[in-house]
């Protein structure tokens, strides 16, 4: 990723923009617009289109591997199914348009990040929440972005 593309650098610049805007209303609200959801599972499908078209470009396996890493991602993130994290359909929407932007290293870095910020970002977060949950889109909203500036620096 650190050779990100212009259309991947927009969907970043995008997606930030809008993970702002749901962060602010999750914090206030413990929930943001169902459009959001809806925008970023579209998103996310045109993003896989988009790879599907760099087939040419990119290898198969790694197509494979990175779609593959995205869908284990939403079944045991989901809130039925939450092993480690526990998302609801909002925020798994949300870190999912992210990982399409994204190879397989830092998809893999990016749900460490996930995990490490929620952790971390609990304290000041649960006070938003209603004591048994948090609102999220903050977490997603910082972790997106340190993946974008690592990615950027060239750091992985």
């Amino acid at each position: 990723m650190a050779n990100v593309d212009q259309p991947q650098f927009y969907g970043f610049l995008f997606l930030l923009g809008s993970f702002t805007v749901a962060s602010l209303s999750d914090l206030k609200r413990m929930a943001a617009q169902k459009e959001f959801a809806e925008v970023w599972v579209l998103f996310t499908l045109v993003f896989l289109g988009y790879d599907f078209y760099r087939l040419s470009g990119i290898p198969l396996a790694v197509f494979a591997v990175k779609w593959s890493m995205i869908i284990v991602f939403a079944v045991f993130s989901w809130r039925f199914f939450g092993i480690i994290l526990s998302l609801s359909e909002m925020d798994l929407t949300a870190a999912c348009a992210a990982m399409a932007l994204m190879n397989p290293i830092y998809i893999l870095a990016y749900y460490v990040l996930l995990v490490f910020l929620r952790i971390l970002l609990k304290p000041i977060l649960g006070r938003f929440g209603d004591g048994i949950s948090m609102p999220f889109l903050p977490v997603i909203l910082t972790a997106t972005t340190l993946i974008l500036l690592i990615s950027r620096a060239g750091l992985i």
